[in-house]
């Protein structure tokens, strides 16, 4: 089974946007730029999906140690390399075990916060990503981060301090390009993906929050826990239902057009980087899209001009 995910643009500003000839040539309705992750379309299967194998030794480095030695550079000493791979385990099992104690000190001994999980990953350490999606970040894809995979456990306190230490939020896996935010969306860890975004509390983003209400096909536009509108909504037909839960918009994009099925998506709010939203659309008065959340356009452009980067979307 494959399904496909989109990720996000680098940087959505004003002056970016484009303006609909019908629109005042001042955005009115621009998000606030919050520097993102790149806009790519990954391509990666469910962890059922053939998957298990660890990854073979990483070919760039058999190329480099067959390279004349006057091209290759300085060796690295095996000794050296047993005994960084081995911190890495040590530093990804702690990260999973929610150590931070351990990462802390794994950290203060040298070991560089950037360093990726050394492949091929070793019959103690699968059992760790079997648990979830992220067993396809060591058998079919390279280049996970302890930062990527803090984010995708959900533990913002080793977040936290990976960034401190200098961990770079927009480092990317090798094969897809998919990065710690991507990752924190996936799966559903909200306080790591706000932390990401760099919401701080009492920020506009802090403040608002939308809850939609599948049942009554509403969305409610919150701002310091008071109702700033209410405003009737589309939501997934029956093959294709919204998914409920707690979200992040992470992305605003004045004119979308859907990746997956060519339609034109207006005001569109992304959530938590995955392949649905909020966005103008026809309302036929019950369901009918597939998993977006629509609006009548002068409700979705309002809640584009009122909702910022990093707010909370409450779907029940």
């Amino acid at each position: 089974m494959k399904m496909i995910f989109t990720l996000m643009p680098v940087v959505l500003a004003a002056a970016g946007l484009a303006v609909a000839e019908d629109e005042p040539r001042e955005d009115t309705f621009a998000p606030r730029p919050f520097v993102l992750a790149a806009d790519a379309a990954p391509e990666v299967p469910m962890p059922e999906a053939g998957l298990g194998e660890p990854l073979p030794a990483d070919p760039h480095a058999a190329a480099q140690a067959a390279l004349p030695w006057h091209l290759a550079g300085p060796a690295a000493n095996p000794q050296e390399e047993a005994e960084r791979s081995a911190q890495a385990n040590r530093l990804f099992a702690a990260i999973d075990e929610g150590d931070i104690a351990t990462v802390q000190a794994i950290l203060d001994a040298g070991l560089d916060p950037g360093t990726t999980v050394p492949v091929p990953v070793g019959e103690d350490m699968l059992p760790r990503f079997r648990k979830d999606f992220l067993l396809y970040y060591v058998t079919k894809e390279s280049g996970l981060t302890p930062l990527m995979f803090a984010a995708a456990r959900g533990h913002r306190d080793i977040v936290e301090l990976l960034l401190a230490r200098g961990a770079k939020k927009n480092a990317r896996t090798r094969r897809h390009g998919t990065d710690a935010l991507w990752l924190a969306g996936y799966a559903g860890k909200t306080d790591v993906i706000q932390l990401l975004l760099g919401v701080q509390r009492g920020s506009d983003a802090d403040r608002t929050r939308v809850e939609v209400d599948l049942s009554s096909q509403t969305a409610t536009l919150i701002r310091d826990n008071a109702t700033v509108r209410t405003a009737p909504i589309s939501s997934g037909k029956k093959k294709f239902r919204t998914p409920t839960g707690e979200y992040v918009v992470t992305n605003k994009h004045r004119h979308w057009k859907s990746t997956l099925y060519g339609a034109s998506m207006p005001f569109y709010l992304r959530l938590s980087c995955r392949d649905f939203g909020l966005h103008a659309g026809h309302l036929p008065g019950y369901p009918a899209s597939h998993g977006c959340i629509r609006l009548r356009n002068k409700d979705a452009a309002d809640f584009f001009k009122q909702v910022p980067v990093g707010a909370k979307v409450v779907i029940k």
